[in-house]
């Protein structure tokens, strides 16, 4: 005998636990505690952030910077080339954001994706920006991020790191100034 409803039903269950499964824990596929928004945006629960590499390297002077040695203070970490054009929109907030917020706690660094040290000094001297930029050919540095976290591999690409050395959002696109204080936010929430 014939079971024709059989196929149905087995789809049907199967939609309904997608379904619940969304409704419980976000987009398909998305770990617990992480929450995506439009725009590329991602912020992470406190108890759910994993904790962030220590972006390590020269800057674009040849001066040694680590992530580490800003321990204690959220972290906008930008990835971006001066080649990028949504980075040359953003950079002026990134600036203007970096001198605002730095006496309470909250800095700004890049890592700089040019092949050449000379366009990334340029491009850092043309907007004056008064935080330090790790060098990173190719964007390796971004490689020992988790999986998971960015939504493209082009530029720019930012990380908020909170005050214990944490993810606490990203973002894969240009952001104005709105939506930079709200990943900083998300971030210094614990």
């Amino acid at each position: 005998m014939k079971r024709p409803f059989v196929p149905f039903l087995a789809a049907l269950g199967c939609a309904a636990a997608l379904v619940v499964g969304i409704s419980i824990g976000g987009s398909p596929g998305t770990p617990a505690g992480y929450h995506r928004g439009k725009g590329g945006t991602l912020t992470i629960d406190s108890a759910h952030r994993p904790v962030a590499p220590d972006f390590t390297g020269a800057d674009v002077d040849g001066k040694p910077v680590q992530l580490s040695d800003y321990a204690g203070k959220t972290v906008v970490v930008n990835a971006w080339a001066s080649s990028c054009g949504p980075c040359r929109k953003e950079t002026p907030v990134l600036v203007r954001y970096h001198r605002k917020m730095e006496a309470q706690g909250v800095v700004v660094l890049g890592l700089n994706r040019d092949r050449y040290p000379d366009a990334a000094r340029a491009f850092a001297r043309e907007f004056q920006m008064p935080y330090p930029s790790i060098l990173d050919p190719g964007g390796k540095q971004l490689f020992a991020l988790p999986k998971g976290l960015l939504t493209t591999q082009g530029q720019p690409v930012t990380l908020v790191v909170d005050a214990r050395g944490r993810i606490a959002s990203t973002a894969s696109e240009a952001l104005d100034e709105g939506r930079l204080e709200g990943l900083v936010a998300a971030a210094r929430v614990s």
